[in-house]
């Protein structure tokens, strides 16, 4: 007898309670129904197949032998079993609830055993009756039944509004599959592969252990894992839970707050949730309790708090020149190309395999080899859904010879070229002051006239550093409702920096105007806008330029923190010259009218452009023949117009 007790106890937990159960169902049919019905003999037969012969016991010597072997503690029932202190007919209730959900067999029999109510799930009622019939339960009732443990523990709850006796025993099908030792997600909810480790920093992988010890033993309750979207926070989830020896879980917050069975399932399914709130500039995600006791991680953005009891938060960065080098090298054989890539593009070690992986492939599709202009184009495509929503892509590629500004002017605009693709390297070997303050974030204001040229500059800044250019869509960022800008634009400068793009605000004194006296709640209002831009702008990591018509727009507290500006000029006769030159081409009209279009005619970049244009499109002569010289000073004519000013006469000469 012993012997066959060993060898119950040995088996899975939730094969041999179900056969018990079943034998247990089947000696209750035979008692209260008619003995003619086949169901006793199905039950019995399902019984042999989950745990053999000894499913043809009688009732009271297989209970007890059971008896004799409880607690089972095999699996994750038997965790449950021993941690809740089970009794055998609480272990019995449990599983005819759960095996109601996934044993049509058990339906039928439910619903007979319980004719005329329509119950495939077990009754109150029912559940007494069985307790009392092969437990010796006498004293159970109906009341008690919310006293159960399982009923306690919330694995077992009672559904319906019936009087209690007609209420069902449910469990959630994800729990129950949980405790059957099944590998099923629960609904909504998918696991977070590990195994790509190499791709985080190594000071975040050396954490890992440490974070690891600190959660295992209680001290820290959960982590929160900041940085900005696809910056690798799900990677480091992932990598954590592996180093845990548990299966990381992405996980919507609604399920964590309303569902305790859900957290009985991450206890029993090993599982390490991962969270991630919407919280935004100004707002607080509380974490509710949990009854799992196991640890989890909350993914968060940079802005926003998560309170909770012992959490320890965790800041990630991005990988260094060198890290970054060695993940380009394993998708890219060029080695001056990843030499140039892992300079310029501050990128996750995640981003810089989807890049990497798109640029090959459409490298591929195009027959051509792979060069620093596809790698270009792929990383336009990262994250452009998020960024889109808020910002506007600029596709123009200016190469350098496209850009016509005063000496000095260009002279500036490289030395900012250069300097951003030194801004990781620039801070070793400075002082210690500097290195308090170390931040790879680079602000540019450019300020100038209409037409001078800015936006182009811009263009030509991207193009340099092989990053995509993104304006600011103000209409898309102002929000009518406090605090909702500042959110959209916390939201688009999180997404520019994960993908590191070159981030345009246009007529930046709409947003970054100079703080009045806030005597009115609208001035008050927009003078707490311009103090998050102010922080936030400032601890950005990437590349911010602005624009704008007049310095003494912008507020002095931001100027001082711009890096660099720069002064757009009208042009002069010599850029005047090669403007007018560079935009005709080859339908120039001579270089002795060029001469006299740009000595007599004080115009920007923009207003040249608008001429040449108009004037090409009224000519009738052949794609490479000179324009017209008339079609040119009519065009400069309705130019002039547009401005309020009248042409110079020596111009109305040549268009006669």
């Amino acid at each position: 007898m012993g012997e066959t007790a060993s060898k119950l106890s040995l088996q899975n937990t939730h094969r041999l309670l179900a056969g018990i159960m079943r034998v247990g169902l089947e000696t209750f049919w035979r008692q209260s129904l008619p003995a003619n019905d086949q169901m006793p003999d199905m039950l019995r037969q399902a019984a042999v197949h989950l745990i053999g012969r000894d499913a043809n016991l009688a009732w009271p010597k297989l209970l007890n032998r059971q008896k004799k072997a409880w607690p089972m503690r095999q699996g994750a029932m038997g965790r449950f079993i021993v941690d809740h202190g089970l009794d055998l007919p609480e272990a019995f209730l449990l599983v005819l609830a759960g095996e109601a959900e996934s044993d049509y067999l058990i339906n039928l029999a439910l619903s007979q055993l319980q004719t005329p109510e329509d119950h495939a799930r077990p009754s109150v009622h029912l559940c007494l009756a069985i307790c009392e019939l092969l437990f010796g339960r006498e004293s159970l009732g109906a009341m008690d039944v919310n006293d159960l443990r399982v009923v306690q523990a919330q694995a077992v709850t009672l559904e319906g509004d019936a009087p209690l006796p007609l209420r069902t025993l449910n469990i959630a099908p994800a729990l129950w599959s949980v405790l059957c030792d099944r590998q099923t997600m629960w609904p909504d909810c998918s696991r977070m592969a590990p195994g790509e480790r190499h791709l985080l920093p190594r000071n975040l992988r050396r954490q890992l252990p440490h974070l690891a010890t600190l959660l295992t033993k209680g001290d820290i309750h959960g982590a929160i894992i900041r940085g900005s979207p696809g910056s690798g926070r799900a990677l480091m989830a992932a990598e954590l839970g592996e180093t845990l020896g548990l299966t990381c879980v992405a996980v919507p917050t609604r399920i964590w707050e309303n569902n305790r069975s859900f957290h009985l399932a991450c206890r029993y399914g090993r599982w390490l949730c991962s969270l991630r709130p919407m919280v935004t500039a100004g707002e607080s995600w509380p974490i509710p309790d949990s009854t799992s006791r196991m640890p989890f991680v909350v993914l968060a953005g940079t802005d926003g708090t998560i309170s909770g009891k012992n959490l320890l938060e965790i800041e990630l960065t991005l990988p260094n020149e060198a890290e970054r080098r060695k993940i380009w090298s394993l998708h890219i054989d060029d080695s001056d190309l990843v030499n140039r890539v892992a300079e310029s593009a501050m990128l996750s070690g995640t981003a810089i395999v989807r890049v990497a992986q798109n640029a090959k492939l459409a490298a591929q599709q195009a027959g051509a080899s792979l060069d620093m202009q596809t790698i270009a184009r792929a990383r336009k495509a990262l994250g452009a859904e998020q960024l889109r929503l808020l910002a506007q892509p600029v596709w123009r590629t200016v190469p350098r010879e496209a850009v016509i500004l005063p000496v000095l002017v260009e002279e500036a605009i490289d030395q900012f070229v250069t300097r951003v693709r030194r801004r990781e390297s620039i801070w070793k070997g400075l002082g210690i002051t500097l290195q308090a303050s170390r931040n790879t974030g680079l602000r540019a204001l450019f300020v100038g006239e209409s037409g001078t040229g800015k936006t182009l500059a811009a263009s030509y800044v991207a193009t340099e550093l092989g990053a995509p250019l993104y304006r600011a869509d103000l209409a898309s960022i102002m929000n009518k409702y406090i605090g909702e800008s500042e959110k959209n634009l916390g939201a688009l400068l999180d997404h520019a920096a994960a993908a590191d793009v070159v981030l345009l605000f246009d007529e930046a004194d709409s947003l970054f105007g100079r703080r009045t006296d806030a005597k009115q709640t609208g001035e008050r209002y927009a003078n707490m806008l311009t103090n998050f831009l102010l922080t936030r702008i400032e601890n950005h990591p990437g590349v911010v330029i602005l624009t704008t018509n007049s310095r003494e727009r912008i507020d002095g507290a931001f100027t001082r923190r711009i890096d660099v500006v720069v002064e757009f000029p009208l042009p002069a006769f010599d850029e005047r010259l090669r403007l007018w030159q560079s935009h005709l081409g080859s339908r120039s009209p001579g270089d002795v009218l060029c001469k006299s279009l740009a000595g007599y005619c004080d115009l920007s970049g923009g207003q040249i452009r608008n001429v040449v244009l108009a004037a090409a499109g009224n000519s009738v002569a052949a794609d490479e023949e000179p324009i017209d010289i008339r079609l040119i000073v009519a065009a400069l004519k309705r130019e002039y117009q547009k401005m309020g000013r009248s042409l110079p006469t020596q111009m109305a000469v040549l268009g006669e």
